[in-house]
């Protein structure tokens, strides 16, 4: 007598079943590098991208001798700075913080400007200064409407160009960044910096 039972199974649960071997762990192997490692996984913008971005923003900026005509004609009162939007016409996503927050950062480091929270920043500075007149010492209260206006706003542009080869190997990847310091009150450009990124991906 022949005792063996054949199980069929719907072909709903083997579905599921399937699924849930192929979606198990995936194990990676990871390495700890240096921030300023070059690491090209292909050609969209990246960190090292936005790293020669700032960093020839900074050196044009404190190069072409603005800043001190602006101080002469101001008797001797440093430019005040304030980041605005920079507006990506690119075809990818790019987080303009890469860039314009180390922009910041050295200018104001520089000392020959000064800088204003952003107005993203701003609202939570208020909320503060609000509080504080409720909850604040009188001697620690800080003062309503008594905020730093900015004299120069920082704005820009990211453009980008993109070519492929016949073959769809090959992909050339251009970028262009353009940051205006612009006066607020004139609408004066008093600088206008560049940056030009290209990068040719091969596909193996």
């Amino acid at each position: 007598m022949n005792t063996a039972h054949r199980v069929v199974l719907p072909a709903t649960l083997l579905t599921v079943l399937s699924s849930l071997v192929s979606c198990g762990p995936t194990h990676r192997d990871v390495d700890r590098v240096p921030p300023e490692t070059v690491v090209d996984v292909d050609y969209r913008f990246d960190d090292e991208d936005a790293r020669q971005v700032w960093q020839g923003m900074v050196n044009d900026a404190t190069f072409r001798g603005w800043m001190d005509r602006w101080i002469q004609e101001h008797n001797g009162q440093r430019p005040i700075i304030i980041i605005g939007p920079v507006a990506n016409k690119t075809q990818d996503y790019i987080n303009q913080n890469l860039f314009t927050r180390n922009f910041e950062r050295e200018m104001l480091n520089s000392g020959k400007v000064r800088v204003v929270s952003a107005r993203n920043e701003r609202g939570e500075l208020r909320d503060e200064r609000l509080q504080g007149q409720e909850w604040n010492s009188e001697a620690t209260r800080k003062i309503m409407k008594n905020e730093l206006g900015a004299d120069l706003m920082l704005l820009g542009d990211i453009n980008d160009v993109q070519e492929r080869s016949l073959n769809g190997r090959t992909v050339v990847k251009y970028y262009q960044v353009n940051l205006d310091l612009t006066d607020i009150e004139t609408n004066e450009k008093v600088w206008i910096g560049s940056v030009d990124v290209k990068k040719v991906s091969t596909e193996k």
